[in-house]
C-alpha cells in the first residue's frame, strides 16, 4: 500500500485482486459516471488476456473514493474510474455461476449425485461475489448499478423482472452476458460433468486473479475533478461523459438535485440514442445541437466551448441542460424513415405535427441524411418557442431541404457535405438571431436561394432520375442497391401523387407495391432492361396489386385506369389508346424522360 499526497488531492492506492476487491469492498456507480459500453472488441480482449490467462494478469487500475464506511462490514467506494472493468467481471462471474447451476440440475444417474452437489455449491460460492452479506443477514449488491437487468439477472437471477426498459447501458450489459455464455458453452461443450465442474473452477479463479490498483481519493469532488482527465481501457471519456459529468458536478451541490440532474439526462439519453446503444449518436447529437445555435465548432473543440458557455453559475449548467432536452425531442424522430410520431411526446405546438414536417424527416432519413439536422433543430426550435415562424415559412425551410437532398444526395450523389453542413450552420445561427415575422422570412427565403445555387445542373439530375429502376430479382451492387430501394422508388411514386393532390402526406412506403406494367417476364435479366425502368413503374396498394391482371397492357389496362393514384401524361396515353396492346421499350425511355422533367422542374424544384 502506498500513499501520496499532491498539492490539490490527496491519493491513496492498493494493490488488489478481483477476489480481495469483490470480497472486502462494495462498489457504487455515481450517478455522472459513463454507462456500462464494453462491446465485442473489448470484451474478446478481456477473454483473452483474463479468463484465459495462463497466470496472474495485471489489470489496469480504478479509482474510487470512500462514500460510505461500516463497522464490521465492508465499506462502500464510489467509482471514477474502472466501473467497465469491474462491471465485467461481474457477468463473467454471473454467467459461471449460471453454468455451474445448470450443471448442477443436469441429468445422469445416482453416481453423479456428489458431482451434482459439488456444482450446486459453487453456484452458491460464485452468488458471494456478487452480492455480500453481513453478519445480521442484510443483503448488499457488491456493484450498485442502476440497469434493471444488471440487477435481475446479473445479481438475482431470481428476481421478479421489473419490465423496466433497458436503455443503451442494459442493451450493452445483455450483449456481453451473451458473449460469454456463448464462450463458456464453447469451452465446456462435449465435456463431462465432473471436467466441466473443473473447467468452470479454473475460469473463475483466472477472474479472480486479476490484480489492479485500486486508488482511493478523500472526497467527491476531487472525483468529479479527476474524472475528466481519466481514460478507460482502450478508449477516451466521450463527449457524452465529459458533459454529464459537468451538468452534475456544476449544476448543483445537494446529492438529491445532483441524482435528479443524472436522471434527466439519462431520459434524454433514451431519447437521442440509437438502438445499437453506442454513446456515439449522443456525441452527435450535442455537437449538431450546438451547431444549430450558435457558429460552427469541431466536434473535438466543442468541450471547450460548452465549459466556456456554462462556466460561472448553476444557473448556466440548468440553462444548457434545458437546451438539450428541449432539442432532444425533435432529434428522437430525425433517422426514422416509418415516422409515426406519438401525439403525447409533444407539445401543444409542435413542428413535427406538420405533416409536410414529418415528410421531410421521413425523406432524409430514407437518403441516409443527417447533415441537415441541425436546420431541421433550428426551425422546429423556431417554430415550437416564437411567434415569429409562420407554418408556411417552415414549410418553405423543410421541403427546401427535402428537395436540395434529392437532388444533391440521393439522385446525383454530388460529393462532399462540407460546404453544406457550413450552409446548414449559417441559416441556423441567423434563424436563432431573427428578431421578427419579417427576418424570419427573409432568412427561410436566401437560405432557399443559397440551396438552389448549390443544386446540380438540371442536365445530370434528370440524366440520373431517368436512369431509377426497380429490379427486385436482379443481383445488384451496391451503388446500383441505392438506386433500386423499393421504399426509395415508392417514395418517388408517391410523391409525384402528393405533388398533384391526388394522395395525401404520411403514407407507409412498405403498404405500397411497385407494378412494371411491360411485364418483368420479357427483360433480359440485365438491369439495363427497359423492363427495370422508372419509365415502366406504377404505385399499386398490396390489395389492388391482387387485383391488376397479369399480361400485357390490354389486360392491365382496367386495373391502371383504376387502382393508379396519379396518372401521368404518358400513361394516360398508354392507357387511353384502346388499339394498343403492348408498351414498347422505346414508349418506357419516352416516358421515363417526361417524369424526370417534371420531378426537377416542378416536384423536386426549389422556387
Amino acid at each position: 500500500m502506498s500513499s501520496v499526497t499532491s498539492d490539490l488531492i490527496p491519493i491513496k492506492s492498493t494493490t488488489r485482486t478481483i477476489q480481495d476487491c469483490f470480497r472486502s469492498c462494495l462498489y457504487v456507480v455515481p450517478n455522472f459516471q459513463r454507462p456500462y459500453s464494453w462491446d465485442i472488441d473489448e470484451l474478446d480482449d478481456y477473454w483473452s488476456d483474463v479468463v484465459l490467462a495462463q497466470g496472474d494478469f495485471f489489470f489496469g487500475s480504478t479509482v474510487t473514493w470512500e462514500s460510505e464506511s461500516r463497522e464490521l462490514f465492508n465499506n462502500s467506494y464510489s467509482i471514477i474510474d474502472g466501473q467497465q472493468r469491474l462491471t465485467t467481471s461481474a457477468i463473467i462471474l454471473s454467467v459461471i455461476r449460471d453454468a455451474f447451476l445448470l450443471a448442477s440440475e443436469s441429468g445422469g444417474g445416482a453416481d453423479l449425485d456428489e458431482l451434482r452437489s459439488q456444482a450446486k455449491t459453487q453456484v452458491n460460492n460464485t452468488q458471494r461475489y456478487l452480492v455480500a452479506e453481513d453478519d445480521d443477514g442484510k443483503k448488499y449488491p457488491v456493484i450498485d448499478r442502476n440497469e434493471p437487468n444488471f440487477k435481475e439477472v446479473v445479481q438475482n437471477p431470481h428476481a421478479i423482472p421489473s419490465g423496466r426498459k433497458w436503455n443503451g447501458s442494459a442493451r450493452q450489459i445483455g450483449v456481453a452476458r451473451e458473449y460469454f455464455e456463448a464462450m463458456i458453452q464453447k469451452v465446456v461443450e462435449g465435456k463431462s460433468l465432473s471436467e466441466t465442474v473443473e473447467t468452470l473452477k479454473s475460469l473463475r479463479n483466472n477472474v479472480l486473479k486479476a490484480r489492479l490498483i485500486q486508488v482511493e481519493l478523500t472526497s467527491e469532488e476531487d472525483g468529479f475533478l479527476v474524472f475528466e482527465t481519466l481514460n478507460t481501457r482502450g478508449a477516451d471519456l466521450r463527449l457524452a461523459d465529459l458533459v454529464k459529468n459537468l451538468l452534475v458536478r456544476g449544476g448543483a451541490t445537494e446529492v438529491e438535485d445532483r441524482e435528479t440532474i443524472s436522471e434527466r439526462w439519462e431520459r434524454l439519453v433514451d431519447r437521442v440514442q440509437t438502438e445499437a446503444g453506442s454513446m456515439t449518436s449522443v456525441d452527435q447529437f450535442i455537437w449538431q445541437s450546438w451547431n444549430s445555435r450558435r457558429p460552427a465548432t469541431t466536434e473535438a473543440e466543442l468541450y471547450k466551448k460548452i465549459l466556456e458557455l456554462v462556466t460561472g453559475s448553476t444557473e448556466a449548467h440548468l440553462r444548457y441542460l434545458e437546451e438539450l432536452e428541449f432539442d432532444s425531442i425533435a432529434y428522437q424522430f430525425l433517422d426514422d424513415v416509418g415516422l409515426v410520431i406519438d401525439k403525447s411526446l409533444l407539445g401543444s405546438k409542435s413542428a413535427l405535427a406538420v405533416p409536410e414536417v414529418a415528410e421531410t424527416i421521413r425523406a432524409l432519413a430514407l437518403f441516409n441524411v443527417s447533415v441537415a439536422n441541425s436546420a431541421l433543430l433550428a426551425v422546429v426550435r423556431k417554430f415550437e418557442k416564437t411567434a415569429l415562424m409562420r407554418k408556411k415559412d417552415l414549410i418553405a425551410a423543410c421541403r427546401a431541404i427535402e428537395n436540395f437532398h434529392f437532388q444533391f444526395t440521393a439522385l446525383t450523389n454530388s460529393g462532399s457535405t462540407g460546404g453544406t453542413r457550413g450552409r446548414y450552420n449559417r441559416f441556423a445561427v441567423e434563424l436563432e438571431a431573427a428578431a421578427s415575422r419579417a427576418a424570419v422570412q427573409a432568412t427561410v427565403d436566401a437560405f432557399r436561394l443559397r440551396l438552389k445555387g448549390s443544386l446540380p445542373s438540371p442536365t445530370a439530375t434528370k440524366k440520373a432520375f431517368a436512369q431509377l429502376f426497380y429490379a427486385p430479382k436482379a443481383r445488384l451492387t451496391n451503388a446500383q442497391k441505392r438506386r433500386s430501394r423499393k421504399q426509395f422508388v415508392a417514395y418517388v411514386l408517391l410523391r409525384f401523387a402528393q405533388h398533384h393532390n391526388s394522395m395525401t402526406l404520411g403514407q407507409d412506403l412498405t403498404a405500397w407495391t411497385i407494378e412494371h406494367i411491360r411485364p418483368q417476364s420479357k427483360s433480359s435479366r440485365e438491369i439495363e432492361s427497359p423492363e427495370y425502368s422508372i419509365g415502366n413503374l406504377a404505385l399499386l396498394t398490396s390489395e389492388a396489386n391482387g387485383e391488376l391482371r397479369d399480361g400485357d397492357l390490354a389486360a392491365k389496362r382496367p386495373g391502371l385506369r383504376s387502382f393508379v393514384p396519379w396518372i401521368d401524361s404518358e400513361l394516360s396515353k398508354w392507357i387511353g389508346d384502346s388499339a394498343k396492346h403492348e408498351v414498347l421499350a422505346s414508349d418506357i425511355t419516352s416516358r421515363a424522360e417526361v417524369l424526370a422533367d417534371l420531378a426537377v422542374d416542378n416536384v423536386w424544384s426549389i422556387d
